[in-house]
């Protein structure tokens, strides 16, 4: 059955454009039957000690993460404690997460191509400077259109590139709408980062079906 975790939410906690409590998110996520959820806000990340008293008595894992904002598109970012590099630059970023021992992963890479009449040129997309820095990316994302999952898919079977699920989840109605299934349980987010490079998961998106 694995051990599914949905790698990408936002609370009010955070990000000021979610609607999503933080208790609300644990207590959706059991309904679920979730085994884990990363909070992953804008550019900056939870402390354990405050995750720990949120599922406290439950069985539900929370890790930290977040969202940072690089020149070439989202990342998020896993293993890096405190707030987001401020230049900007994913090099930058790249650098600070390979020092730290985390793991990064593009977040929605292509949904610039979910916009009516914006062509998909594969090809194209497969040159996107940011895959060239990340360790995976996000191939279902829960506010993806079919179209731009279909063309994840193909870029990243292309290249080689891991693929993750995550729901990118603002409000409850749509955690867990896509999540990622490890092989094996996570106690902490030392086991995320290791379970992330070893490539022993696979993306779930449910609505459409369809696994990568």
């Amino acid at each position: 059955m694995g051990f599914a975790v949905d790698l990408h939410t936002h609370t009010r906690h955070g990000s000021n454009c979610s609607y999503m409590e933080p208790r609300t998110l644990v207590s959706r996520a059991l309904e679920l039957g979730l085994d884990g959820v990363c909070i992953t806000e804008h550019n900056a990340s939870w402390e354990e000690e405050a995750l720990k008293v949120l599922v406290e008595g439950t069985s539900l894992q929370l890790f930290a993460g977040m969202e940072v904002s690089t020149e070439w598109g989202d990342v998020l970012v896993f293993g890096v404690d405190g707030a987001a590099p401020r230049t900007g630059a994913v090099e930058e970023v790249r650098r600070i997460v390979d020092e730290s021992g985390g793991a990064m992963i593009a977040a929605h890479p292509f949904r610039r191509y979910s916009v009516a009449g914006v062509a998909i040129d594969v090809d194209e997309a497969c040159r996107w400077p940011l895959l060239r820095f990340v360790d995976a990316a996000e191939v279902f994302n829960g506010i993806s259109t079919r179209r731009e999952v279909e063309l994840a898919q193909e870029v990243l079977s292309r290249l080689g590139l891991r693929g993750v699920g995550g729901s990118d989840s603002h409000a409850p109605h749509t955690l867990g709408a896509c999540y990622t299934r490890f092989d094996d349980p996570l106690a902490g987010v030392g086991d995320l980062v290791a379970a992330l490079n070893s490539g022993r998961f696979r993306a779930v998106h449910p609505g459409m079906g369809l696994e990568f």
